[in-house]
């Protein structure tokens, strides 16, 4: 499925060491082929258009009005075309991401200007859907709307993505499972374990300090 992948071997830019990604969810593949049928449609009526209108409209054919009709014609071509680049950048380049640590949306806004949202995924505390429209509704996407808890509130919004239901459910399943991970180890915490992140050096130096 495109609008949704999974697997042992997803990794990401700014990925933190021993985070693991659990899944990333796209926007609903309908976003992605309606602009395109569009598109297309419009391109066929562009070039029917070209070939039609100078054999029946004799102006057309004087150089400087068959140029300007020539090069109108070219503008709307480079358009579509350039629309449908646009469509398959965002489209790609829109990612939904959930891992064992963090909630992540990544927004190509345009070709140079990228938003990044992120949230402790133990933080999630609600989540909503919105299925809003005919073929929302019919082809069963729509958006899933997270709101965080804590100090650091936060709302992020997975925008369009397919079977947002079951997306919800995934999302509260790696929640829970984060927040028991992190009781456990609350729990389980042993005041005696060596820390390894403290020079053993320093502890050498404090035993053999002379006492006042």
């Amino acid at each position: 499925m495109f609008d949704r992948v999974t697997g042992k071997n997803l990794h990401f830019k700014g990925q933190h060491q021993g985070e693991i990604v659990k899944i990333v969810f796209r926007r609903s593949i309908f976003l992605l082929i309606a602009p395109y049928i569009f598109s297309g449609i419009l391109l066929l009526i562009t070039f029917v258009l070209s070939i039609y209108l100078p054999n029946t409209i004799p102006v057309l054919q004087e150089p400087f009005l068959g140029a300007v009709f020539d090069f109108v014609i070219m503008l709307i071509i480079l358009f579509v075309f350039y629309t449908a680049f646009l469509t398959w950048t965002h489209y790609y380049l829109d990612a939904y991401i959930v891992t064992n640590q963090r909630v992540l949306t990544i927004d190509q806004i345009d070709f140079f200007h990228r938003k990044v949202s992120e949230a402790d995924i133990g933080n999630v505390q609600d989540i909503e859907v919105i299925v809003n429209g005919f073929f929302a509704s019919i082809l069963n996407f729509g958006d899933v709307r997270i709101q965080t808890a804590g100090a650091d509130q936060k709302i992020l919004f997975f925008d369009d993505v397919p079977y947002p239901y079951k997306a919800k459910d995934i999302i509260l399943q790696f929640a829970e499972a984060n927040r028991t991970v992190e009781l456990h180890n609350a729990y389980t915490y042993d005041p005696n374990k060596k820390d390894p992140n403290k020079d053993s050096n320093d502890l050498d130096k404090t035993k053999k300090s002379p006492q006042n």
